[in-house]
């Protein structure tokens, strides 16, 4: 349960983000590649325990927010 709720936080923060930095006049591109780097460090294991579980979860909200704006067909994601 407590795994669940870590997750759903970081989804809500990582759609936050993508949006801030979107808002901001971030590119797609650069969204793009601030989330491949988290998701990176998260898979070296540089967040342990309960912050990997919240990475994952930033990492799967970013990802949400690029799929939802999605513009170009076919275009890469994480």
């Amino acid at each position: 349960m407590l795994n669940e709720a870590l997750d759903g936080c970081g989804q809500a923060v990582g759609f936050a983000l993508a949006g801030g930095l979107d808002t901001s006049g971030a590119d797609r591109a650069r969204i793009l590649s601030i989330a491949e780097s988290l998701q990176k460090l998260a898979g070296d294991g540089r967040f342990p325990g309960t912050a990997g579980q919240c990475m994952g979860g930033i990492v799967a909200g970013m990802q949400a927010f690029l799929i939802a704006n999605e513009k170009e067909e076919g275009a890469p994601l994480l």
